[in-house]
């Protein structure tokens, strides 16, 4: 087998081996198959460098969604602002949750910061607009907690799934 072809595969199976696609085991067979028993190994110091950078960058990310949270509960930035500032940190935020190398219990709470920013600036655009008519407040949670519940159904995210039906329920009972 030719060098490329070999290289390829082997980039292939540590591929298949960081991101959980195969067992470790047989990751491990098949590196040895293709490599002569002179496999490549990813070394334990690469490993904790690569877990390093990926904790930076999720607390970092993180930390920028609660720090929007807390702005746009009690700041009184201008509309335009908050728009671009929710988008940015949003859009950031999502990134870092669909990283694969990134811990499930950061992609679930980045996800879960991130439909909380979209929650919390759609209710500044309804105080700024339409504060007086507490339906079109009604109409926005439910619609967001309906998309909440669809996407955590397709994306077997059962936590959107859950408070989107909770928070349609809800929303409702108050309603009604």
């Amino acid at each position: 087998m030719d060098k490329k072809r070999k290289e390829t595969i082997v980039q292939e199976i540590n591929y298949w081996k960081q991101n959980k696609l195969l067992p470790d085991a047989y990751c491990d067979f098949l590196m040895n198959l293709y490599t002569s028993g002179e496999g490549e190994f990813d070394t334990i110091e690469k490993q904790q460098k690569n877990s390093g950078k990926n904790l930076v960058i999720s607390g970092v990310s993180l930390a920028a969604g609660l720090f929007t949270v807390i702005a746009l509960i009690f700041g009184e930035l201008a509309l335009a602002t908050q728009a671009l500032i929710s988008i940015l940190v949003s859009a950031g935020i999502m990134i870092v949750s669909f990283n694969p190398s990134t811990s499930p219990l950061v992609k679930i709470l980045s996800r879960i910061l991130a439909a909380f920013i979209v929650l919390l600036f759609s209710v500044d655009i309804w105080r700024t607009y339409f504060s007086d008519q507490i339906h079109v407040l009604y109409l926005i949670i439910g619609v967001q907690c309906i998309l909440w519940a669809i996407a955590g159904f397709y994306s077997k995210q059962q936590y959107f799934t859950i408070s989107g039906v909770i928070g349609t329920i809800v929303l409702l009972f108050l309603y009604l």
